[in-house]
């Protein structure tokens, strides 16, 4: 086996290998981010090099696969190396990535094919020497696993053990993970490639067994779900006709949503095109389910990119009233508005962040605050958002909502309600600053909490995603 790198060369300006517009290109060119912006990356290089619609979608499997497990393929490269610390140099280590995550994770790309790839990829970069050192890896890696075993043929689970999801594992004869016995913390947080911090968080929060089970979910495959229109339509007429378009589609066990499979675009179906359904995760469709609302109702719906409770909020009022969302880029308030257009939305307007200072205190009947947060409830989705967690971000992210929940209170009338929601599942992003405001303002009574850990990663029709959302009504001034 090929263990160290033959030398080192200088950061090349330019790849000849990033020219070839094919999946594994783009993805090891997104990942090679500096910033670790890998979605927007791949998004902009897509945009730009315009591969086939078959190439993109392997790109976005890749480069996202990679994100989500970041930690588990560095934590196995490196019980190859001789020396285990050493740092590669891009974009030998993308490469690399990219190869053992086709060879790990996806059975349906035969194990010599991503190893081949990987090899052309390493020969046509200015680190073509290299490609002894990846080819040898990777083989070697090849030769040490187990095809995929069921778990539960495995009576005692070692660190010569990787979990897969979905039941399976792979056996290696050496011990590639942190001892799941001796150390059950960092085991998890290679498995389910999470930053320790952050797993133990949930341990202390949870408990071990219900911390496995988030980090589990973190890793899975989340579904396409959509929120049905129920003020134009209904679950099972929505899946009647998308049937008849061939589209393969299951209902959630909400009862207001679907679960469509991706053999078809979605976008292209009629009920889409009639505003009939929009993708939201039932987790987010709850929050607005939650609010006791009416038509002709006056709502303000702040942070409201991308729209999607906005426009539920309009079908739960017959779109009859007024919303006003409000958001702080333009891009932003263009989503939320072709959102509405597509759902047959008329009663909303938008306006930038700034312009809020500009509304009368205390005359909206609901006042709804999503706001930012570090998205740990929902991080199946939005992978890169693991790695950007910190205890710093936490209270940078904590004095932002604080000032936004109290803006949004400011704006509530007597007897109308605040609602407060976030996609985390950390709780001085949300108990803490609901209680905190009913601590602050007397006249807001907290009327209910409720706190969603993310779930179904094995069952796509009781899949949700974390979050949690607080409910207040203010009370006569």
């Amino acid at each position: 086996m090929i263990t160290e790198m033959k030398e080192e060369y200088p950061e090349p300006v330019e790849l000849e290998l990033l020219t070839s517009a094919t999946g594994r290109n783009l993805a090891v060119r997104a990942l090679r981010d500096k910033n670790g912006n890998v979605s927007a990356q791949l998004r902009r290089i897509i945009s730009e090099m315009s591969p086939p619609s078959s190439e993109k979608t392997f790109a976005r499997e890749l480069a996202m696969g990679v994100v989500r497990r970041r930690a588990t393929l560095e934590a196995i490269i490196s019980k190859y190396l001789k020396n285990p610390n050493k740092k590669l140099p891009s974009p030998i280590k993308e490469i690399l990535y990219v190869g053992l995550y086709q060879i790990l994770f996806l059975d349906r790309i035969p194990a010599f094919a991503a190893v081949d790839a990987a090899v052309e990829q390493t020969k046509n970069s200015h680190h073509k020497r290299q490609s002894g050192f990846v080819n040898g890896l990777l083989r070697t890696v090849v030769r040490e696993m187990s095809a995929p075993i069921e778990s539960a043929l495995e009576t005692k689970l070692t660190g010569h053990h990787l979990l897969l999801g979905g039941g399976k594992l792979r056996r290696f004869t050496r011990e590639i993970m942190p001892n799941p016995e001796s150390h059950p913390a960092e085991n998890l947080a290679v498995t389910y490639s999470l930053p320790l911090e952050l797993l133990n968080r949930w341990i202390d929060d949870h408990g071990m067994e219900t911390a496995a089970n988030i980090a589990r979910h973190t890793c899975g495959r989340p579904p396409v779900i959509a929120r049905v229109n129920l003020a134009r339509s209904d679950v099972a007429s929505v899946m009647a006709s998308m049937a008849s378009e061939g589209a393969a589609v299951t209902a959630h066990e909400n009862g207001c949503s679907i679960i469509i499979e991706m053999s078809k675009n979605f976008t292209q179906l009629k009920a889409f095109k009639e505003g009939l359904f929009q993708p939201q995760d039932p987790t987010a469709t709850a929050v607005v389910n939650a609010i006791d609302i009416q038509p002709g109702m006056r709502v303000l719906d702040l942070c409201a990119a991308p729209g999607t409770k906005t426009t539920h909020i309009a079908e739960r009022m017959n779109n009859q009233g007024h919303i006003t969302a409000v958001d702080i880029s333009s891009a932003k308030i263009t989503k939320i508005e072709a959102g509405c257009k597509q759902m047959g939305v008329s009663i909303v307007s938008t306006m930038r962040a700034p312009q809020v200072a500009t509304l009368e205190p205390h005359s909206f009947d609901v006042v709804l605050v999503d706001a930012p947060c570090s998205n740990t409830g929902v991080l199946a989705r939005r992978p890169e958002a693991r790695w950007r967690f910190s205890y710093s971000k936490l209270d940078e992210l904590k004095h932002t909502q604080q000032f936004l929940i109290d803006q949004g209170a400011s704006l509530v009338k007597p007897g109308g309600q605040l609602i407060y929601s976030t996609c985390s599942i950390e709780p001085e992003e949300n108990r803490d600053i609901a209680n905190a405001l009913a601590e602050r303002n007397g006249n807001l009574e907290l009327i209910e909490q409720v706190q969603t850990l993310p779930a179904g990663d094995d069952c796509p029709e009781k899949w949700h995603d974390g979050g949690f959302f607080a409910k207040f009504r203010m009370n006569l001034l």
